[in-house]
């Protein structure tokens, strides 16, 4: 902004010495009209109306819309463009919009290269949220056999009692407190978890089974004559040739909750 200041005082000198000159008619009007010419300009190119950084805009998103039509990584050169030419809330926007367009159009090269750009400017829960959103999109695009991924307790598994509720929690063995699953219910026929039932998007069973992660699994129940409570924990490790499980309980895996005193 300051080099186009400079600019239009140094444009203005010829003017100034053309007014000053003794032999000069009408200098009034010339004054004047030069006045309104330079505001003009200031206000097109400097101001919050300016013209001149909406058109950068524009030609920058084409830029990147190009790249992306063509399933290119978007280019170093363009994603600092992006950063030095828009503000937090607009470099965000443009992000979320580039990756699920990327995502739609089935771009996966330039939805990559966007996502791995953009993680560092998703701070906060809510945006965290949004972003492993679309990193989940992004997954199940690339590879959509994972997407129906579920566990599920085999009907023939053996329950300690008549159930009156339970809930079952599914975790990455040696990995984050965070269950990639979970559920609670009241009937014990299918018993069915799938990518959606769990806390964070994309850190799922889909998650689990592309990384061949073995999980553990926390089943609590509470019966419906004795208010008892019992549980099974155990560890499972995935078929790889398998995008989802099933298991079976046996009565011997039941323990029984100790009571509290």
């Amino acid at each position: 902004m300051l080099l186009f200041l400079l600019l239009t005082l140094f444009a203005a000198l010829p003017i100034l010495a053309y007014v000053l000159a003794q032999k000069t008619n009408n200098k009034g009007l010339i004054i004047g009209f030069t006045i309104i010419v330079l505001s003009l300009c200031l206000i097109i190119f400097i101001s919050k109306f300016a013209l001149l950084g909406s058109f950068q805009k524009q030609t920058l998103s084409n830029k990147v819309f190009d790249q992306i039509y063509v399933n290119s990584k978007i280019s170093s050169e363009h994603l600092e463009e992006i950063e030095e030419l828009l503000n937090e809330a607009e470099l965000k926007n443009w992000l979320i919009a580039f990756i699920a367009e990327s995502i739609n159009l089935k771009k996966l090269n330039s939805a990559e290269s966007l996502i791995t750009f953009s993680e560092r400017f998703f701070i906060s829960n809510e945006e965290k949220f949004i972003f492993y959103g679309l990193y989940a999109d992004l997954r199940d695009s690339k590879f959509p056999e994972y997407k129906e991924s579920f566990f599920e307790i085999d009907n023939e598994s053996n329950f300690p009692c008549l159930i009156e509720n339970g809930n079952i929690n599914i975790f990455i063995m040696n990995g984050p407190d965070i269950p990639i699953a979970k559920k609670e219910f009241s009937n014990i026929k299918n018993i069915k978890l799938i990518n959606t039932d769990s806390m964070i998007p994309g850190f799922d069973l889909a998650s689990a089974l592309l990384n061949k992660e073995a999980i553990e699994i926390n089943i609590q129940v509470t019966c419906l004559d004795t208010d008892d409570s019992f549980y099974v924990n155990n560890l499972i490790a995935f078929n790889p040739d398998k995008k989802s499980i099933t298991y079976k309980i046996i009565l011997n895996e039941w323990l029984k909750t100790p009571q509290e005193l």
